[in-house]
């Protein structure tokens, strides 16, 4: 399935003035994962019936290509992972109007909140599935540096299906940081989740295990691409794979809530045991374990397995932690990058 999140459409309001700013400026770059998540939950219990671990679909690069006024031009090169072609595209984005097709990659730099997305968008005729307005701005790390951040959110609820929606720019820039796009919807007795998540390398990201009907989660800070993630409750076991540059020094900060997962805990690399205080640090706090882990970038699957873990639902629900189209991404990210 391919859902293409960076196109984003703006509910209908009166055109506002407003000083225009472009903060993007020609050959700037910026490369995203673009995955999905779904769960199928019982209606009833919220025991978990089936369930597509977080898994990348393609990986993209936009470069803004030209500048003229407030149309900015983007170049779009996606690497699909099921059969590794690539597709490259251009679209356009008036940051006046909001007019154009790369609607969304690019908004105006140095929103607040409440102020609109792109000051002067007319476009009224339809309200469904639009964000045009700043939230909040919120502070995001950005490797060793702290960015401001402007998010945009919204929820609404068509017939049985609610549908979230998670946008997030750099305040300097108006560039795309990330965005979630959430769907629920319940079908007789079933509630079925799929998740769409597109997120710019080197900033943090949300990770929920699939499991039970409670949410748990896990917060991932690396230099690398995440391009699977999954829980094991049986084996008490986070699996995580990471890629980057060959050559290059990687990390990777994983924080667990401790109801999710707890007690002793070892953590391998490729298969190999890391050692404490050496390859990397442990802490915790009356809510969360923290893992700082080190390691020469390429592609890699980090573990961190616990003493003990969530009790989990019978057997029969629990299905492989990672498709086959998951470590397709990784070795072809790791032929990308070299």
């Amino acid at each position: 399935m391919i859902f293409v999140l960076v196109v984003i459409l703006f509910s209908g309001v009166e055109s506002a003035l407003a000083e225009v700013k472009v903060g993007v400026s020609v050959g700037q770059t910026a490369e995203y994962t673009y995955a999905i998540s779904i769960t199928y939950r019982s209606s009833i219990n919220g025991s978990l019936l089936g369930s597509v671990p977080y898994q990348v679909g393609y990986i993209e690069t936009l470069t803004v290509q030209e500048i003229s006024g407030t149309n900015i031009t983007l170049q779009s090169v996606k690497t699909y992972v099921n059969d590794q072609t690539n597709e490259t595209n251009l679209g356009w984005v008036d940051l006046n109007t909001g007019d154009g097709p790369a609607s969304g990659c690019v908004i105006l730099a140095d929103r607040t909140e409440g102020d609109l997305l792109y000051p002067n968008f007319d476009n009224i005729t339809d309200d469904l599935l639009r964000v045009y307005m700043i939230n909040e701005t919120i502070l995001m790390n950005n490797g060793d540096a702290t960015i401001e951040v402007n998010h945009a959110s919204r929820i609404i609820t068509i017939g049985n299906q609610t549908v979230s929606m998670n946008y997030y720019w750099e305040k300097a820039t108006g560039l795309l940081i990330g965005s979630t796009w959430r769907s629920t919807s319940e079908q007789e007795s079933m509630i079925e989740n799929i998740c769409y998540h597109y997120q710019k390398l080197g900033m943090p990201q949300v990770l929920q295990p699939l499991i039970d009907k409670s949410d748990y989660p896990v917060n991932v800070d690396t230099s690398s691409a995440i391009l699977g993630f999954a829980f094991n409750q049986s084996e008490r076991r986070i699996s995580l794979y990471v890629s980057g540059s060959t050559g290059t020094s990687g990390f990777c900060d994983v924080t667990i809530p401790n109801d999710l997962l707890w007690g002793s805990f070892s953590l391998n690399l490729d298969g190999f045991p890391l050692v404490e205080d050496v390859d990397y640090t442990q802490t915790h706090n009356s809510t969360y374990y923290n893992f700082h882990i080190t390691y020469s970038d390429s592609a890699h699957m980090i573990e961190i397995v616990g003493s003990d873990a969530i009790p989990e639902f019978p057997s029969w629900i629990i299905l492989p932690t990672f498709m086959v189209a998951t470590l397709a991404a990784a070795i072809l990210y790791r032929k990308k990058l070299r």
